[in-house]
């Protein structure tokens, strides 16, 4: 199996803590044990023997996840190390040699990697920018043929921030219909939706062959746990346990019992609420940055999730500007060209308010350096 270099993935890793400003992080600022759990909780915490766990998950913590998708039951449910492992899972499934992947752009690359190394054809369709990013559905039915066997979205949008309507998953769905293709939505940042939109909608309960993954990384404001999930029919879970067993063989017992309390309903909307208030407040200071940029910068304020998709108007590559940001202004930036569209920058929002407004003022700096030395065509 040939595996092409996960490109944020692998820059985020070798460059994150090389910086004094990292605004690449699309998550919001971590909560801590303290913050989340009551005293007896954390006593019980202390007191938990650390043996193997259950491999697919608690049932306590695969019932929480559960509430949150209407109709599922925790044999719905397998518990996996972060969204990662799941979307790894559903695409190890379900690509091989043969098959086709219908996948959108932009987007986190993941399911794009494996199911080139696994020897599917991956055929891109686009979220198109215009009053907002929305689906181009034409080009999905373009792509998708009796070969295709997955169709991969992540809704709410990463790296955009759109969220696709409920007739944008209806068409999706009665597309993905005609051949019996599986739908994987990746609903990492549902939850975490701007300036008093409901929560977003999810694509479970909308089709019969969905996989819905998530973790309590991103909206939920705890990524250290690595705890991720798919919500999918009974018989996928089997398919995708049975493949579990060869990779992780499932997650920490300290890492479930602190998933099973962030996910009980009515804390997850506690964390809920402080990511929208964190994020609403840091996308009003990126407003205002962009409004300051004499049309240089323009973007769709964010609809959800932790980042702002940024275009700007310089002569030089997305990984070039990242580049130059990181090594002169020590601030990095994640590169249009990692999620697949070149022309522009992801900056974290979910972050601390003070360190957003000094990396932005530090890309200014390094915009009118960019703009003097090669100025753009008339």
């Amino acid at each position: 199996m040939e595996i092409e270099t996960f490109l944020l993935e692998r820059n985020q890793s070798r460059y994150e803590n090389e910086v004094e400003i990292n605004l690449t992080e699309s998550g919001v600022e971590p909560g801590s044990l303290r913050q989340l759990l009551e005293p007896r909780e954390l006593d019980e915490l202390l007191d938990l023997r650390l043996g193997y766990n259950h491999t697919e998950g608690t049932l306590a913590l695969r019932s929480a996840i559960a509430t949150w998708y209407p109709g599922a039951q925790p044999e719905n449910v397998l518990v996996t190390a972060g969204a990662s492992e799941a979307n790894f899972l559903a695409a190890w499934t379900l690509a091989e040699p043969g098959t086709s992947v219908a996948f959108m752009v932009p987007n986190f690359m993941q399911v794009h990697g494996v199911g080139r190394g696994l020897g599917a054809e991956v055929r891109t369709f686009p979220l198109r920018r215009g009053n907002g990013w929305h689906l181009d559905l034409e080009a999905l039915a373009a792509v998708v043929d009796e070969t295709t066997r997955l169709i991969a979205l992540v809704n709410p949008n990463n790296p955009t921030g759109a969220i696709l309507d409920e007739a944008e998953l209806a068409a999706v769905a009665e597309i993905a219909g005609r051949v019996g293709a599986w739908v994987l939505s990746d609903e990492i940042y549902r939850g975490a939706e701007l300036d008093g939109r409901p929560e977003s909608p999810t694509f479970w309960g909308r089709y019969d062959r969905a996989i819905v993954t998530a973790s309590t990384s991103k909206s939920l404001a705890h990524a250290g746990l690595r705890i991720g999930w798919a919500v999918a029919p009974d018989e996928m879970i089997e398919d995708l346990v049975r493949r579990q067993d060869y990779a992780t063989i499932g997650t920490g017992p300290i890492n479930q019992f602190v998933a099973e309390r962030l996910l009980s309903p009515d804390r997850r909307e506690a964390v809920l609420e402080r990511s929208r208030t964190r994020l609403r407040q840091n996308a009003d200071i990126v407003d205002a940055w962009i409004a300051g940029s004499s049309g240089r910068l323009s973007y769709d304020r964010p609809q959800a999730g932790g980042m702002a998709f940024v275009s700007y108007d310089l002569p030089i590559s997305s990984t070039e500007l990242s580049r130059l940001a990181r090594e002169e202004e020590s601030t990095f930036v994640v590169a249009g060209a990692w999620f697949g569209l070149e022309g522009h920058i992801r900056i974290g929002i979910g972050g601390d308010s003070a360190d957003l407004q000094e990396g932005l003022g530090r890309l200014d700096r390094l915009f009118a350096r960019i703009a003097t030395a090669r100025p753009t065509s008339p």
